[in-house]
């Protein structure tokens, strides 16, 4: 070939690739600075931080892990997260058990559930067996899934074991057939908590709780947008029709009545001349007209002005990214002209036109009907509440379906807002869609109870929906089938709402009702709501919960009402603390307390987690009680005078973090996990299996460590944001405040990292725009000194920090950033640290974990997020980055670990349990679940020991713990016969093990290189021994070893020499 022209091919070549990678380059970086343009504008920025009686004002959950989750998971392309990804896979996985050693895939080698056995999850649903005559067994459901069985909840000692139930399910209520106590029904999802907890509808045993199945309701169909206003474009003919648009709902005027214009692309000369960030040069062109511009990295609102300045008399911003067009974030009370957001390809066709000349007229208008710019997720998948009605012999099965709003998202998603209401069914397969008169804005109201009065005719309260319409309604059947239902009172400013009716008297019904008004007010009728009257208010005795609000702000999520059914004077009521009324709600005695601060020590009453949701009465003694909050179950057997906790086995905890402590330092198992609502939970010398915890700090347990240098014995906890930092010394039994304050900085459940070579600790300390590492120094002795570190580079929060364990003298930290950069910060400890930008080109997302592997330059990252790539390995120390993600499904990853043993083997976190491969440097790794003895939950955090045991700890299971091990998976198909022989370590230093059955008794082994230079040849006896260890002392490179049995038979395998 003529060489110019090879020169020119390559010169070719050379530009093209070189334009590929620098435009797949620029396009990432583009999705970075949109997620991080989201991030900034998103709401839950602001709500994250509220108090907890602001968040009520705003009717948020309690607990801001659920928007720091949020905005961890958002789809960097979409805005928003998908939810419905994890559904889909939840059916799928039932019928994909893989096989396969990691820790929990082998018979030997099983996930180990630690516990703590001692400590409960937030539970709402619980009945009494009606089939067992001595109503010891009873049943409870945890939000955070699952449904248990407690055979002899008498006795302090009885264990709670998992029913056959798909243990990711949110039980919320359960119901029994009053016509065959072996027909029960379960209904799933939590709709008080800001859509984290979703269900699938209702599920039935026949057989009195043995097997269950789903007949109604779950996610249908996909999701689908739901635009809140239309872009039509009248002329030119050849781009003419109907198009989505978002109108901001933030900022600007509205569409009603709806615009006509011409459009003029905005220019205002200064580098992308369409984006419209600084004051416009074509005016006199824009002035009357609706100006098009397009989406950059400027405010919003910074644009919009500058087109209001110009004269126009509205805005069409052009989303830069593929997929839906997303709300417009930001405040300005003087823009008044309406704005909306298209998508990149039709707003790329408007742009083509007037680029060419051509003059187009568009009618901006909003969207009439339900649609109001959310995603909408399809289906039941929040049950409020379930009855059974014995209607002259036939059950009747009442479902109160709610709907729920998932984040505060661009587009917001809600879940089952157009299937809300409330359903029934005779044969508990069939259900049909009731008709209720409507609210005031003419939607179907959201059912929250669903009770039977004394002369059986059904009662339903409402709660509000995620537009704030519709609660404090209360209806009842008019009608023999209950079929039609007539309002019978409103509670003024009522919001959720809940009922409960004596058994005995049809007229006489108590409500109690979360207001907009005032926190909270409880009502009572006795004669059927023909006249109502306010009852007194239980008054809590911690004198940090306000008189007139004994749910401290949280009517919204903890708001419990129920009446005895052998007495109707006799009413329980929770919000923060239990209290009884023995007089028909005139006056009340406290019968619980949550701690013993506040004015509590010297309260002689039971101690019991706070935050209450369920009461259940025995069927034979309604003073044969259960109760359910936030810390799992209770009992008493004398109505309320004793409450004993009974969470022995309820193993139902969710953890966000664990800490293991290294054996070299402590003896046995020592490790340390944070928990939602039940502090940080401690164990020291755990015994193999299940074990129950010591809480060694309360409240929200966060972040937690064990240090890891082989001989000092502390850990280190932390109360949410940097609010309280603790180091326990276990070796002096001393403790040391590290931090205390009371300001929200970092975040909720906040990202932390222990140097244990040097007892530091490094802390998420940003607020706001200021971006903040907090390093605290001398944490284990001397005095703390406590310093900010932050660099231009990092131009977002952290999301994830790793210290690395081979530089000791120093700190070297790396340091994940919410817009999915990495950062590595050399001399971190010193005075002058050195910052640089380690991002892999193509990073989009918010990083979840960093891990080194074997040496500092083998880096592991994975990200929170759906729709991106979330496995990333760089061998290189970050200079070149590939990514692992193989066929691994789209959902969120939390944490990541390598096997020591054997390098090639990975295993992840999700949201799903944990997944592995055991290819993880080929080119697309396969990826699999883990599945024996694991659970099908979110796992938060992954910690590895110094013994190669894992420690997971997941989001409503407890903690689990299993062992890297040498041997792959192909040993398992060896002894099933799937393959001849297998090697292990397939990557090795030369030594290595051939696994082959005792029937290939003397076979002949030989060993080649890539070039079929013979390097090994032994006959190696499998009779004697399955395991044959091998030491080759070559050169670095791949080899093939071959076996040739006694039969002839031969079976080769690929390894790799490093």
């Amino acid at each position: 070939m003529n060489k110019k022209l090879l020169f020119s091919l390559l010169l070719l070549f050379a530009l093209i690739f070189s334009y590929f990678i620098l435009n797949n380059e620029n396009q990432s970086q583009s999705v970075r600075e949109l997620h991080s343009e989201i991030l900034k504008n998103h709401p839950y920025n602001k709500t994250k931080n509220l108090s907890k009686s602001d968040r009520k004002l705003q009717g948020l959950p309690p607990n801001a892990f659920f928007e720091q989750e949020y905005l961890s998971e958002i789809n960097p392309y979409t805005g928003r997260t998908h939810k419905e990804n994890v559904f889909q896979l939840q059916n799928d996985l039932e019928d994909l058990r893989a096989t396969g050693r990691t820790p929990g895939d082998a018979n030997d080698n099983a996930w180990v559930n630690r516990g703590p056995d001692n400590v409960g999850g937030r539970t709402r649903a619980m009945i009494f067996d009606p089939n067992d005559g001595s109503q010891q067994t009873v049943y409870a459901g945890g939000v955070s899934g699952g449904l248990w069985k407690n055979t002899n909840i008498s006795d302090a000692g009885s264990v709670w074991t998992l029913v056959d139930i798909p243990e990711n399910l949110a039980i919320s209520c359960i119901a029994i057939d009053p016509n065959d106590s072996m027909i029960w029904y379960v209904g799933t999802g939590e709709s008080y908590v800001g859509g984290d907890v979703n269900g699938t509808g209702v599920w039935r045993t026949t057989d009195g709780g043995t097997s269950w199945e789903n007949v109604f309701g779950g996610a249908e169909g996909e999701t689908v947008f739901e635009a809140n206003a239309e872009m039509i474009i009248n002329t030119p003919s050849s781009i003419a029709g109907s198009y989505y648009a978002i109108l901001s709902t933030a900022f600007g005027g509205g569409l009603n009545p709806s615009i006509t214009s011409d459009l003029v692309l905005a220019d205002d000369g200064t580098g992308v001349t369409e984006d419209g960030c600084t004051a416009l040069n074509n005016s006199t062109d824009i002035d009357g007209k609706i100006a098009v511009i397009r989406r950059g990295d400027c405010p919003f609102v910074d644009k919009v002005n500058n087109a209001q300045n110009a004269g126009a008399i509205g805005v069409i911003i052009v989303n830069n990214v593929a997929g839906l067009p997303i709300n417009q974030g930001g405040e300005d009370s003087g823009i008044t002209i309406p704005t909306v957001m298209i998508s990149r390809l039709n707003g790329n066709n408007i742009i083509d036109a007037l680029s060419a000349g051509t003059s187009v007229n568009v009618t901006l208008d909003v969207r009439r009907g339900n649609d109001s710019g959310f995603i909408v997720s399809s289906g039941v998948q929040h049950v409020n509440d379930i009855v059974v009605r014995d209607n002259a012999g036939v059950s009747e099965v009442y479902v109160a379906a709610g709907d729920a709003l998932y984040g505060i998202a661009s587009p917001q998603v809600l879940f089952g807002i157009g299937d809300l209401g409330v359903y029934k069914s005779t044969d508990g397969l069939n259900y049909t869609k009731l008709t209720i008169p409507n609210n005031s804005e003419g939607g179907d109201h959201e059912p929250n109870n669903i009770k039977i009065a004394a002369d059986n005719s059904v009662y339903i309260s409402t709660t509000s929906d995620i537009f704030g319409n519709g609660g404090g309604a209360i209806f009842q059947s008019t009608n023999t089938d209950a079929t039609e239902f007539t309002l019978k009172h409103t509670v003024p400013d009522g919001q959720r709402t809940e009922i409960a009716c004596s058994r005995t008297d049809a007229s006489k019904i108590y409500v109690l009702a979360q207001l907009s008004s005032s926190p909270v007010g409880i009502y009572k009728t006795t004669d059927g709501f023909s006249s109502i009257t306010t009852m007194a208010l239980p008054i809590d005795a911690d004198n940090g919960i306000p008189d007139n609000d004994f749910t401290r702000g949280q009517a919204f999520y903890d708001l419990l009402l129920r009446v005895d059914p052998n007495n109707d004077e006799k009413i329980f009521i929770g919000g923060i603390d239990l209290f009884k009324s023995t007089d028909g709600a005139n006056s009340y005695s406290q019968i619980s307390k949550w701690s013993n601060n506040n004015n509590l020590s010297g309260l002689n009453i039971p101690n019991v987690h706070a935050d209450q949701h369920g009461l259940a009465f025995s069927g034979t003694s309604s003073t044969r009680m259960l109760f359910s909050n936030d810390g799992g179950v209770y009992f008493s057997n004398d109505a309320g005078v004793n409450i004993v906790e009974r969470n022995n086995g309820y193993i139902t905890i969710q953890f966000y973090t664990v800490g293991v402590a290294p054996t070299t330092a402590l003896t046995g198992d020592n490790f340390v996990a944070g928990a939602q609502d039940n502090g940080t939970q401690l164990f020291t010398n755990a015994s193999a299996g299940i074990n129950g915890s010591l809480k060694v700090q309360g409240g929200d347990g966060a972040y937690s460590f064990f240090d890891q240098d082989g001989t000092d014995q502390y850990y280190v906890s932390n109360y949410v944001y940097n609010n309280s930092i603790r180091l326990r010394d276990l070796a002096t039994g001393t403790q040391r405040t590290i931090n205390s304050e009371s300001g929200p900085n970092g975040d909720f459940i906040n990202q932390e990292e222990l140097d244990s070579n040097l007892d530091i600790l490094y802390s998420n300390y940003s607020s706001g725009i200021n971006y903040i590492i907090k390093r605290y120094k001398n944490i284990l002795s001397g005095s703390i000194s406590k310093t900010d570190l932050s660099d231009n580079l990092m131009d977002e929060a952290p999301s994830a920090m790793k210290v690395s364990p081979f530089t000791t003298t120093s700190t070297k930290l790396l340091a994940g950033l919410k817009n999915g950069k990495l950062i590595q910060i050399d001399d971190a400890d010193g005075e002058f640290p050195a910052w640089s930008d380690i991002t892999g080109p193509d990073f989009v997302g918010t990083v979840s974990d960093i891990e080194f592997g074997e040496s500092e330059n083998d880096i592991f990252l994975t990200m929170h997020n759906y729709g991106v790539k979330n496995i990333w390995y760089s061998s290189d120390a970050g200079a070149n980055w590939f990514s692992k993600e193989g066929d691994f499904p789209d959902i969120p990853v939390k944490a990541i670990l390598q096997n020591p043993l054997r390098t090639e083997e990975v295993i992840i976190g999700t949201e799903l349990g944990v997944w592995s491969t055991t290819n993880f440097f080929a080119e697309d790794p396969t990826w699999v679940q883990s599945n024996n003895g694991m659970k099908n939950v979110k796992v938060m955090d992954l910690d590895l020991r110094d013994d190669n045991a894992v420690y997971a700890a997941t989001y409503g299971r407890g903690v689990f713990s299993g062992l890297f091990t040498a041997e792959t998976a192909s040993v398992e198909d060896v002894l099933k016969d799937n393959e001849v022989f297998t090697v292990y370590p397939t990557i090795s230093d030369g030594n290595f093990t051939i696994f082959g059955k005792n029937d290939l008794q003397e076979s002949e082994v030989s060993i080649f290189d890539i070039r079929g230079r013979q390097v090994y040849s032994a006959n190696l006896d499998f009779n004697t021994s399955q395991r044959q260890e091998i030491s080759l002392n070559t050169s670095s490179g791949i080899y093939i070893v071959n076996l040739t049995d006694r039969n002839g038979r031969k079976s080769s395998k690929k390894i790799v020499i490093k």
